[in-house]
């Protein structure tokens, strides 16, 4: 079996509770800094940051010359003083802030000697390796991220000449000024000094690096004649500059010549006004930037300003959305909820909808109109109306940039629950087994059925018809063992309960197979969890066969790491699963509990586990792990198990079979 280094760990945590080295990122979840580098006066005297944590955080070991206060505190938003006296020579400390098992690092430096660094290029710092060492670059400011007056810093991206650009990420304003009083604007000249840093393999100004000066443009967008959107059918947009230097010259983007143009530029002494027509728009939601160029003595001086456009929106079923073309128009679909996973942390769902032929799509991380995705109570079964754009996953369609518009929501309902309504007009949403068909009526396009539940307790459906814009109620194909599941009323006929006014969702096909008792198939999951980060439990699998196993995801693409965490009951002694990595990319789990990692196994690529659920995947006895404890647990145990951040963009996997055993 594996886990070998897992056993011996997870027993001294149950019996001494030790300790483990703490994990050291750069970017974490736990704890943010509003900076990770603090520089004192060579004479003495205090700089402050700010730490914003989820959980009880503290400072490790302190040189003496350092006070920082307060040394510890309690989850949410402190600040922290590092304060010195004067020194006579250079003074430099790495210290290391803790919460919830993760560490950052505070670089602090108390500098004698005056060093003015020298300004290199945006080339050469690129080529440098990552190291604490700050350097000073310069740039013209394309593009800005965020100016945060919270977190007293901004991220933005300069570029030069000669075509190089580099990411500066949350940099703070220079002692006794505020981020946001700075006036940097895209089209200044920014000067800033940080370390090498890098994310996700790309380089960039790491956190923590400070504003020198900046040159402002000589030319500027004062104002837009329109702040709004402009409409579907187009309109003239004017941009007002002053502009000092000697001319205006304005790009439009390649991508948007064929619908925007420039009419006219008209200057009057330091003023300037530029006149856009935009066109019919066809199409979806479109945007741009517009950027206007000066120059003086051989120097170009730029500014920037955007301008969005309304599309059309075209209504569509799910048939018809599968063959559109991948494009930025925007649909408005409507389909039945089949499946829905919520992310109350991303704000958004991913929801398949299905159309009355079967016909079916994945709506992708769907946003709410407004507020939050958990108020809108969507459920399976209701009808959903979504906006959003024809995308493609892995050659399989889906919508993307998705935004909720409307849906009706039907009361989801047991057979027992049903029944025990009043008589009314609510729409109930209600699965069973048909167990006798009374008539399916092509001329009255109708049907009346029996369906019941586990226990045997039936509901009578009188004249369901069936769902609007799919096969004939005769054509459907249903059959007696059929799982139907049905929308309707709660009626009543001499007495006796029944649903009426009902219409046809969906069925599944009858097995002549029994359903296997819990705990009976090898491949379910048979412990309590509760999904973390970049996690999911709406997929399937057929697995050496056996279909419609349902399997647990966790881990993204682009390297974002994932974790879940599995309940042991108390009085086991062995846990066993099944564990897979995504197609061609092995992946390392980490296991963790009672404050320590127990340790980490790598886990094989499956070529089954790719694209979207259901997967088709074949397993074998190296796929399956188990651990076991001395002696039976006393105990509930929570096991965080996590994808490795280290292994590259290697961060998905796939568990499932999950068992515990007192023996």
């Amino acid at each position: 079996m594996k886990l070998k280094y897992i056993f011996t760990a997870l027993v001294a945590a149950l019996t001494l509770a030790v300790g483990c080295e703490d994990d050291i990122e750069r970017y974490l979840d736990e704890v943010k800094v509003s900076s990770s580098y603090v520089a004192i006066p060579a004479a003495g005297g205090s700089q402050t940051i700010t730490v914003n944590a989820s959980a009880d955080w503290s400072f490790g070991d302190i040189p003496e010359w350092l006070t920082v206060s307060p040394t510890s505190g309690a989850a949410g938003e402190t600040t922290v003083s590092f304060k010195a006296d004067a020194a006579t020579s250079t003074n430099e400390a790495m210290l290391y802030l803790t919460c919830d098992g993760k560490s950052q690092i505070i670089n602090v430096l108390q500098q004698t000697e005056k060093v003015e660094p020298q300004v290199i290029p945006l080339k050469e710092f690129l080529a440098k390796e990552v190291s604490p060492t700050v350097y000073r670059i310069a740039g013209t400011i394309s593009n800005i991220q965020e100016i945060s007056a919270s977190y007293k810093n901004a991220t933005l991206t300069i570029s030069d000449d000669e075509g190089y650009s580099v990411y500066c990420y949350r940099f703070g304003p220079p002692s006794g000024k505020k981020i946001e009083d700075l006036g940097m604007e895209v089209g200044d000249f920014l000067t800033v000094e940080g370390a090498r840093g890098e994310y996700n393999g790309s380089p960039q100004m790491a956190q923590g690096g400070v504003f020198v000066s900046l040159v402002k443009s000589l030319i500027k967008v004062d104002s837009v004649s329109v702040k709004e959107p402009l409409p579907v059918e187009g309109g003239e947009f004017k941009a007002y500059l002053t502009c000092k230097g000697e001319g205006v010259s304005v790009v439009v983007p390649d991508d948007a010549k064929s619908w925007l143009s420039v009419t006219s530029i008209e200057t009057s002494g330091t003023n300037a006004t530029v006149t856009f027509i935009a066109a019919d728009n066809q199409l979806g939601d479109r945007a741009t930037n517009l950027t206007f160029n000066t120059t003086s003595n051989g120097k170009v001086y730029s500014a920037q300003t955007s301008l969005e456009q309304k599309g059309s929106i075209l209504a569509v079923t799910v048939g018809e959305f599968l063959n559109a073309a991948v494009s930025p128009a925007q649909y408005r679909l409507t389909g039945t909820v089949k499946k829905i996973s919520v992310s109350e942390q991303y704000n958004n769902a991913d929801i398949t909808v299905a159309d009355a032929l079967g016909n079916s799509v994945l709506v992708h991380r769907m946003k709410p109109a407004s507020g939050k995705i958990t108020d809108l109570t969507i459920g399976v079964g209701d009808k959903l109306t979504v906006l959003g754009q024809r995308g493609e996953y892995n050659g399989t369609a889906q919508m993307v940039n998705g935004v909720y518009e409307s849906h009706v929501h039907y009361i989801p309902a047991t057979i027992k629950e049903f029944l025990a309504k009043e008589v009314s007009d609510v729409e109930y949403i209600v699965t069973g087994k048909i167990v006798n068909i009374k008539e399916i009526s092509a001329s009255f396009k109708n049907a009346t059925l029996t369906i019941a539940d586990d226990e045997g307790t039936t509901l009578y459906v009188f004249r369901m018809k069936a769902a609007e814009g799919g096969p004939a109620i005769e054509n459907i194909g249903l059959k007696v063992g059929d799982v139907l599941t049905v929308i309707g009323k709660r009626g009543e006929f001499n007495g006796s309960a029944q649903m009426v006014n009902g219409y046809y969702v969906s069925h599944e096909a009858g097995s002549v197979d029994p359903e296997p008792e819990p705990g009976d198939n090898s491949y379910s999951i048979d412990l309590s969890y509760k999904l973390g980060a970049n996690a999911y439990d709406d997929g399937v699998a057929t697995i050496n066969g056996k279909e419609n196993m349902k399997v647990l995801k966790f881990g993204a693409s682009k390297g974002k790491t994932g974790d879940l965490t599995i309940t042991v009951p108390a009085g086991s002694k062995r846990v066993s699963f099944y564990a897979l990595a995504w197609k061609g990319a092995a992946t390392t789990l980490e296991f963790s509990g009672l404050g320590m990692t127990f340790g980490t196994q790598g886990i094989r690529a499956n070529d089954g586990v790719a694209g979207q659920s259901p997967y088709k995947i074949t397993v074998t006895d190296d796929d399956y792990y188990t651990f076991t404890v001395p002696t039976a647990l006393t105990e509930d145990l929570d096991i965080k198990i996590t994808t490795a951040a280290n292994v590259g963009n290697n961060t998905r996997a796939v568990l499932f079979g999950l068992k515990a055993f007192k023996e």
